[in-house]
C-alpha cells in the first residue's frame, strides 16, 4: 500500500511540474507545450453574463462565458487557455429575430476569445459560417468602474465572396450586419 501512495504522489508531483501556469497577458508563442494561460487575476468573470444594448432599431443580447480551452493550432506547442465565448441574438424592434445563436454550444459559438490587452480590454474573433464565413474582430471593455456597462466595438475583415454566397454581387450596404460597429451594453 505504501508503494501505491508513493507512486501516486510522484505522479502528481510530476504532472504538476509538467504544466506551467502563466497569466492571461502571456503571448502563446513563448510557452512550453501544455502550459496553461490562466486567468490568475480573475479578469474574465466580470465580462461573463448576459449583456444588452440597442442600435439602429435593433436589440443585441450577448452572453459571454469563460472556459478552459485546449488550443492545438500549433501542433508543436499546444497549450491550455482561459477564454471567453460569446453567443448572441439580434432582433428588430418589432420582435423579428435577425441573428440567433444563443442555443449553440459554447465550443461552437461564433465569437471566441483571443486575449486581454494591456489596458484591460478583451479581444475576440467573430467567425460566421452562416454568413459566407464572415470574419471580424470584437473588442470589449468596461466604461466605468462598477463594470455594469460594456463598450463593444466590431470591425469586419475584408471578405472574398464567391458566387454561392447569398449576398454576392450586392453593394456593401446590403451585406448582413450581424453586430454593430460600436454599442454600449448593460449587464442584465
Amino acid at each position: 500500500m505504501k508503494k501505491i501512495y508513493t507512486a501516486l504522489s510522484l505522479g502528481i508531483v510530476l504532472f504538476c511540474k509538467s504544466q506551467q501556469i502563466f497569466p492571461l497577458a502571456t503571448k502563446s508563442n513563448e510557452l512550453p507545450a501544455n502550459s496553461y494561460i490562466k486567468d490568475i487575476d480573475n479578469q474574465l468573470p466580470a465580462f461573463e453574463g448576459e449583456w444588452k444594448g440597442n442600435w439602429n432599431n435593433k436589440t443585441l443580447i450577448i452572453i459571454f462565458k469563460k472556459f478552459k480551452n485546449y488550443d492545438t493550432i500549433s501542433q508543436k506547442n499546444p497549450y491550455y487557455i482561459d477564454l471567453l465565448y460569446g453567443r448572441f441574438q439580434v432582433r428588430e424592434t418589432n420582435g423579428k429575430i435577425l441573428f440567433d445563436n444563443l442555443l449553440d454550444q459554447d465550443t461552437n459559438s461564433k465569437i471566441q476569445g483571443l486575449f486581454i490587452t494591456v489596458n484591460g480590454n478583451y479581444q475576440l474573433l467573430y467567425m460566421d459560417p452562416d454568413l459566407c464565413n464572415k470574419v471580424g474582430l470584437v473588442t470589449i471593455g468596461f466604461t466605468e468602474s462598477s463594470k455594469t456597462e460594456l463598450k463593444l466595438r466590431y470591425k469586419d475583415y475584408p471578405q472574398n465572396l464567391d458566387s454561392k454566397c447569398f449576398y454576392y454581387g450586392k453593394p456593401a450596404d446590403q451585406h448582413p450586419e450581424p453586430l454593430p460597429k460600436e454599442i454600449i451594453l448593460t449587464k442584465q
